[in-house]
């Protein structure tokens, strides 16, 4: 009686295993079908475009460049003041200063760089310089326990100059956009308070003297 039972009760149960097995199966395949036409299942999958910006519009971050450089320049003011004082040299020398122009709207000719908007970036470099020059000078003259006592030569500070301004020509030509952008005004003042963070009365005006006649508008 129990041998013969034996096999049917695990025919039985053979059977129940078999049957719990494929609707588990069919469950799962409605399961991921549905997962896999379902929204969620693509957003997850599908990574997001990246934002773009507007047409004719600039993200302002060539502008990065040029102040880097403007920065750079402009503390350069420092030593040639400290020369400039020791030497009795004036602040201002017209020669030098149209010497620079011409080089630097020359070279962006031969790199199709707007010559205008050179002249302009250009032109307010040598004035934000003054304008450190002549602060410091007038701070030592109040001050002169404060004046410097040594100073390097004009001939080893000018061909640093020189090369800010080559580059600068570069990196002016990249921002094209950026001054002809709308929202330059914008770009400009957020790039002058990047510079200006850590810097003095005196310096912050020159970088706001040195970035004014960046915006074409």
């Amino acid at each position: 009686m129990n041998s013969t039972m034996q096999p049917t009760r695990r025919s039985r149960t053979q059977r129940a295993v078999v049957v719990v097995l494929a609707v588990a199966l069919v469950a799962s395949t409605g399961v991921l079908a549905v997962l896999a036409a379902s929204p969620a299942s693509a957003a997850t999958t599908t990574s997001e475009p990246a934002a773009t910006t507007a047409p004719g519009q600039d993200d302002g971050t060539h502008l990065d460049a040029v102040g880097a450089l403007v920065l750079r320049r402009l503390l350069l003011a420092d030593p040639v003041a400290q020369s400039k004082w020791l030497s009795g040299k004036p602040i201002a020398d017209p020669v030098r200063e149209q010497a620079v122009v011409d080089e630097a709207v020359s070279l962006a000719r031969q790199e199709g760089v707007d010559p205008d908007l050179v002249t302009r970036v250009v032109r307010s470099q040598i004035s934000a310089s003054k304008v450190v020059q002549r602060g410091l000078i007038t701070s030592w003259t109040h001050d002169p326990a404060s004046a410097p006592t040594t100073a390097p030569d004009l001939a080893t500070i000018r061909p640093q100059l020189d090369a800010i301004d080559t580059d600068l020509v570069a990196a002016i030509g990249a921002a094209q956009a950026t001054a002809h952008d709308p929202r330059c005004a914008h770009l400009v003042v957020a790039e002058r308070k990047r510079l200006s963070a850590g810097l003095d009365s005196l310096h912050r005006k020159g970088v706001r003297d040195a970035l004014s006649g960046f915006c074409t508008a």
